[in-house]
């Protein structure tokens, strides 16, 4: 068996990858724990141990990973997932890092962001997250404009009786806002509906419209995103494992080949000798 075809076991392995997603875990609470001065005090030197432990664990990971790509070590960075484990690993290797207390607790704390690349499921959620950006982008075009158009007739409407909540552009979008959060909306209607009784059609059209709608459509973009993502990663598991697959045929067509020449070599030595006797 090839290091490139045994590092792939390895890595692929379930219990190495729960292994690696417990050290995470341990990395990010030793990192917590850095943040009580108590806890520093008592036990600093075990953390910077137990951080130290936790970063030589993670470059083997890392060099591991790239073993299993054998001759082609190229084709890891083609993953965006293996660029940020690399990244990030590779951060705390910066020279004069050590000096920097607080860019190494950050660094260090970068870590835990590796959950996202060690968690398949959560791969598949940021992955849908990053793909809804320009529908979300869309809609909050729509909500911005729903925004304005409400926040312009809030202050002409109430601005006069309640300035502090509609006395300017701004500030009735701020309420508005609160509006959309159902924080106490309420206050706000039954103020403007001391002068103004049919204010409660203001305020309910725009929950409705802002609140169940706006956001019900966020919702199905997410989810929309989310399927999408899920798809594109199977395929993706798919294209890995064929890829996989097709080295490891052309790496046994290689063994047997090298066997096939030995045997050859070994025809051609005997007969030789026969020749010669």
């Amino acid at each position: 068996m090839s290091l490139a075809e045994t590092a792939r076991r390895v890595a692929d392995a379930a219990p190495f990858q729960r292994f690696i997603v417990g050290v995470i875990v341990l990395n990010g609470a030793v990192v917590g724990m850095e943040t009580y001065p108590a806890v520093e005090a008592r036990w600093g030197g075990l953390l910077e141990l137990l951080n130290r432990l936790c970063l030589a664990i993670f470059t083997v990971e890392i060099a591991i990973r790239l073993a299993a790509y054998g001759t082609r070590p190229w084709r890891f960075f083609r993953d965006g997932w293996n660029v940020f484990d690399f990244v990030v690993v590779g951060a705390a290797y910066l020279p004069g890092l050590a000096e920097q207390g607080t860019l190494l607790r950050l660094v260090r704390l970068l870590r835990v962001l590796r959950l996202l690349s060690a968690v398949p499921s959560l791969q598949v959620m940021v992955s849908a997250l990053v793909r809804s950006i320009p529908r979300i982008g869309q809609m909050a075009l729509l909500a911005g404009l729903l925004f304005y158009i409400y926040a312009v007739a809030g202050t002409s409407l109430f601005g006069e009786h309640d300035p502090q909540h509609w006395g300017s552009l701004h500030v009735s979008l701020l309420s508005l806002f609160r509006t959309l959060t159902l924080e106490d909306w309420t206050d706000l209607m039954y103020t403007a509906m001391e002068r103004y009784p049919w204010a409660w059609a203001y305020f309910v059209s725009f929950v409705l419209l802002a609140t169940f709608i706006i956001f019900n459509m966020l919702i199905g973009i997410i989810l929309n995103s989310l399927e999408e993502a899920r798809a594109q990663i199977h395929e993706e598991q798919i294209a890995a494992a064929g890829t996989r697959d097709l080295d490891q045929e052309l790496q046994r067509a290689k063994e047997a080949l090298a066997a096939l020449e030995r045997a050859l070599e070994r025809h051609r030595h005997r007969y030789g000798e026969e020749r010669d006797g």
